[in-house]
């Protein structure tokens, strides 16, 4: 961020320090071991930051594949609600695709019908009802207590950040300039590793005593 801020010239670029980080998230999951609370809660978080690792290289190092790391999210979202919800993985992405397959046939009849449409406006939409709907069941996790001290507070928190990251990037992306298309920016990144960072930790078994 300080990279980008002052327009500094590095060795390492600030999108391969970035890159670097969310991997050192990841390894801070896969630290856990015994010390899960469970291995199931475990397996989905792990593989909901893998997931996610792959989706920040094609959006950081790779560039343009924004449509296929919009849709890893999605999956990295789907995953996420599982985990926070209780509810069977199988079922959920069953679930999804359903809204998956009616939001491309909305898409398919404004696009052939009414006016042009690029598909990544309709892969944004699905994506900001998987990430609502992860929200509001790790608010809801939260509020029945479904996690531990204080691994539902990681939680919540980590996905109210990982939603203001979102909406950052949708006004950096709709936004061409002005004073919020450089804060979004930044924010993003401000909002977006202290929620991955929250969410790696909240799957260790913490004693409290």
């Amino acid at each position: 961020m300080y990279i980008d801020i002052y327009d500094i010239e590095s060795i390492i670029s600030s999108d391969r320090l970035k890159y670097l980080s969310m991997l050192l998230v990841l390894m801070i999951s896969f630290f856990i071991g015994d010390d899960a609370l469970n291995v199931k809660d475990l397996k989905l978080l792990q593989t909901g930051l893998f997931i996610t690792l792959i989706a920040d290289l094609f959006l950081l190092i790779l560039g343009r594949h924004y449509i296929f790391g919009i849709l890893l999210f999605s999956v990295v979202q789907i995953i996420y609600s599982s985990r926070y919800g209780f509810t069977n993985l199988k079922i959920n992405i069953r679930n999804f695709i359903v809204i998956f397959s009616s939001l491309f046939i909305v898409y398919l009849v404004v696009d052939k019908l009414i006016f042009k449409l690029d598909f990544i406006w309709g892969m944004g939409l699905f994506y900001g009802i998987c990430l609502l709907n992860s929200v509001i069941k790790a608010a809801k996790a939260y509020r029945d207590r479904l996690f531990p001290k204080p691994n539902g507070h990681m939680i919540l928190i980590g996905m109210v950040l990982f939603l203001l990251c979102d909406i950052n990037v949708a006004l950096y992306n709709i936004l061409n300039e002005g004073l919020f298309y450089n804060i979004s920016s930044i924010s993003m990144w401000l909002f977006y590793l202290p929620s991955q960072v929250l969410l790696s930790l909240s799957g260790y078994k913490y004693n409290l005593k």
